[in-house]
């Protein structure tokens, strides 16, 4: 799925995230999955460059969400601010639910990326 900086992008993002694990029993799994997405789109928006893109790939019992940009910096972990303060929070999160992430250059920019355990059945 294609994105670019426009109102209403990471929205998108998160409704086609719903709607590709819509067969997905699990409403915890469907609920991370798309704060991921979430974050990863919104980093991508606010730090990467046009254009985007998301990608979802189901197998074996996994989704692997990536989120790619044409910017070639690499995502760098901030530590968590307080409360009152915006920010920091994405790859914190990412770290946290995920199975795993990573990252790696993809043509002029990059692809950051990330596995979510799927329920069997």
């Amino acid at each position: 799925m294609p994105f670019s900086a426009r109102p209403g992008a990471a929205g998108d993002a998160r409704a086609f995230t719903a709607a590709f694990l819509a067969d997905v029993t699990d409403p915890l799994v469907v609920a991370d999955a798309v704060l991921l997405v979430s974050e990863l789109v919104g980093n991508a928006l606010r730090h990467g460059s046009e254009p985007g893109a998301l990608v979802l790939v189901r197998a074996a019992g996994r989704l692997r969400i990536e989120v790619s940009d044409a910017s070639p910096r690499p995502p760098l972990p901030r530590r968590p601010r307080g409360p009152d303060e915006a920010g920091g929070l994405g790859l914190f999160l990412l770290s946290r639910l995920a199975l795993r992430w990573g990252w790696r250059p993809s043509g002029p920019g990059k692809t950051v990326w990330c596995d979510v355990r799927l329920p069997a059945g």
